[in-house]
């Protein structure tokens, strides 16, 4: 249970992002659904954490493992649509500063995600 727990907090970070501008693009939505199915969340859960109450919280994940894994995922989901929006940005660096990687060191890792 715990790690179902983890997958729908990790599903809710990406969420977060993807809706930080105020719009939810195709390609994210499309991401979204291919991290749900990836994780073994239902559609019923993805949907309880999107029109759900308390998704404005981002979650912190336990190990730096894991919090690099969803750092670099949440700069994924930024970018999917090929354009930065500065709240989508503000939230990144929010997460990256909350995991203990300051903002240099998140722009290193958007160029490195760009180049690759």
């Amino acid at each position: 249970m715990v790690h179902h727990q983890k997958a729908l907090n990790y599903f809710k970070n990406l969420y977060l992002t993807a809706i930080a501008d105020s719009k939810l693009a195709y390609e994210e939505t499309a991401f979204l659904v291919q991290v749900a199915k990836h994780m073994g969340i239902s559609s019923r859960e993805a949907s309880d954490i999107m029109f759900g109450t308390d998704t404005h919280e981002i979650s912190i994940p336990d190990t730096e493992q894991e919090k690099m894994t969803q750092l670099e995922d949440i700069v994924m989901m930024m970018m999917i649509d090929r354009k930065i929006h500065e709240r989508e940005y503000d939230l990144c660096l929010s997460f990256a500063k909350a995991i203990g990687v300051n903002q240099p060191d998140l722009d290193r890792l958007i160029l490195k995600i760009i180049k690759d």
